[in-house]
């Protein structure tokens, strides 16, 4: 299962529609579902206006596609209410992370997720991102939750943990480093920074039915795509992709650095699909 996690393009700060609407057509080729306003949306840096917007055009360009949209806030309360608001744009699950900062307890964690697929309505992928929440929840909070949320994206690096929780609900990896490792620890699928730009040579990694130099093109995108804090790096990819009209990123993210730029150039960007 390829699940693209949508970048958002703009230009002198304003969303960029037609780079938009380029990028979710692509999708609509190959993806399996579509997540967007996740955190390769940057999605807190986006106004509820925005995030309607991108959600209501990844709607309708792509109809088909299963759209999730993220629903991150430590705050219950607030993480409730943009999930019944996304529900209202038309998304067709969330995606809801353990909350970081404030943390949790293993009951709140299951409490904070019950309370968000309740007020929407919405079937919910649960993310393991230790990397920016600052923890892993105990395994039992996960297992406990396989009702509400049939999916779990797993962005750690644990792939004991991954094989754990593989015996218990669908994983999608999170971490495209580890695509190949993860799949063979039980993952079925990919919540992929990658496919923003090649959707087709993910594809192929998934059904196994790539070659080994498209095997080692994907791995030294996905290790590009992660050199720098997602979403620099893969917005200067789109760009040079020519999808997205511009690389701008919002503060406190800053644009692609020189050295990050030079290895991304380096690449023939023609022949990547």
């Amino acid at each position: 299962m390829l699940v693209t996690a949508l970048a958002t393009p703009y230009r002198e700060d304003r969303l960029d529609y037609p780079s938009y609407e380029r990028s979710v057509a692509l999708q609509a080729k190959y993806a399996d579902a579509l997540l967007a306003v996740g955190t390769t949306a940057e999605a807190l840096l986006l106004t509820e206006c925005e995030k309607k917007l991108l959600v209501k055009i990844a709607k309708a360009i792509a109809p088909r596609l299963p759209l999730f949209v993220g629903a991150e806030s430590p705050c219950t309360a607030f993480a409730a209410k943009q999930a019944e608001q996304a529900a209202t744009w038309g998304a067709d699950g969330l995606l809801v992370a353990p909350p970081a900062f404030v943390k949790c307890t293993t009951e709140g964690f299951v409490r904070h997720v019950t309370t968000i697929a309740e007020r929407s309505g919405l079937p919910v992928m649960l993310y393991n991102a230790p990397g920016r929440c600052g923890y892993v929840p105990e395994m039992r909070a996960w297992e406990s939750l396989s009702n509400v949320a049939p999916f779990v994206k797993d962005a750690g690096s644990d792939l004991t943990f991954t094989a754990r929780l593989a015996n218990k609900t669908t994983v999608l990896c999170g971490n495209e480093i580890l695509l190949t490792d993860a799949l063979r620890h039980g993952a079925k699928g990919v919540v992929s920074v990658v496919s923003n730009v090649a959707p087709r040579l993910v594809k192929s990694v998934l059904d196994g039915t790539c070659d080994e130099k498209s095997l080692q093109l994907f791995e030294s995108l996905a290790n590009l795509s992660m050199s720098e804090v997602n979403p620099i790096a893969v917005k200067y990819m789109l760009f040079k992709k020519g999808i997205f009209a511009d690389y701008a990123v919002r503060l406190p993210l800053t644009a692609a650095t020189e050295q990050t730029k030079k290895r991304i150039d380096a690449l023939a960007w023609e022949e990547i699909e």
